[in-house]
């Protein structure tokens, strides 16, 4: 994988880390925390986040996988916005372009979603909510179900395929989550010169990239020119790129798949 490293010497202290609290949930923690167009991360502990975790370790120096399985953007204090691993109705999937709003209190279950986290790339940040709700009925901009094919054959190990990410392909959760930023002109992404972006990407750029953002936080958000709300919209209310600021919770550092 075409990888390029930050020249950055200590991470971001922007980004927190949370010591949970005893017996919480992540509903709670994600709704005092999110504003709409905030990326929401997510690592969950059953086979198929196990198995998207462990892929992504191509991405880290050490080849540990991944605290992340899932990525997303708020759309509310409630709700995020992303392409779930598993398809609930698959008959909305072209309707949808594999897109679906998920309510926090589906990923409560801290058993069975160990790690959350909210980073916010944007400000303002409410945009880049309409970007994704378009991408959900431009599947010419975006085509997530051709995504998601080859990972759902990974997940459940049919065929002989390989581990996406190192043939190319971008986790769909991600590859949505940087579609949307893209449109407003931020670079979500700036050391992953391929097209194989996924949740580990997005996490290493809030942490290592942070002098990348602050060279470009004053810079306007560039316009779709199909899009007539962005179009109209005034310069100080097109989303422009920050310095990545948010919260971690990681309560399973090494993957693992829980039965309980």
């Amino acid at each position: 994988m075409d990888i390029r490293r930050s020249s950055a010497t200590s991470a971001n202290q922007a980004i927190k880390k949370t010591t949970p609290k005893r017996g919480q949930g992540n509903a709670k923690w994600l709704g005092a925390r999110v504003r709409p167009g905030a990326v929401v991360l997510v690592g969950g502990a059953s086979l198929e986040h196990f198995r998207l975790r462990v892929a992504q370790s191509h991405l880290r120096n050490d080849l540990l996988p991944s605290f992340w399985s899932l990525a997303g953007v708020a759309a509310t204090s409630t709700s995020f916005l992303t392409v779930p691993i598993t398809v609930r109705d698959a008959s909305r999937v072209p309707e949808t372009n594999g897109i679906e709003s998920v309510r926090f209190s589906e990923i409560d279950d801290a058993t069975r979603y160990p790690n959350v986290a909210v980073v916010n790339f944007a400000e303002p940040s409410a945009p880049i909510v309409e970007n994704v709700r378009r991408l959900m009925k431009q599947r010419s901009a975006l085509d997530l179900p051709s995504l998601m094919l080859p990972w759902l054959a990974f997940m459940w190990g049919a065929g002989n395929k390989r581990n996406p990410l190192v043939e190319g392909g971008a986790m769909p959760s991600a590859a949505l989550v940087q579609t949307a930023f893209g449109m407003a002109g931020i670079e979500m992404t700036p050391g992953l010169s391929s097209g194989s972006t996924c949740p580990e990407a997005i996490w290493q750029s809030a942490l290592w990239w942070h002098d990348y953002y602050q060279k470009t936080a004053n810079v306007s958000g560039a316009r779709v020119a199909t899009d007539q709300t962005a179009t109209k919209r005034a310069p100080d209310e097109r989303p422009k790129a920050i310095v990545p600021n948010g919260e971690s919770c990681v309560r399973q550092k090494a993957a693992a798949v829980s039965d309980e």
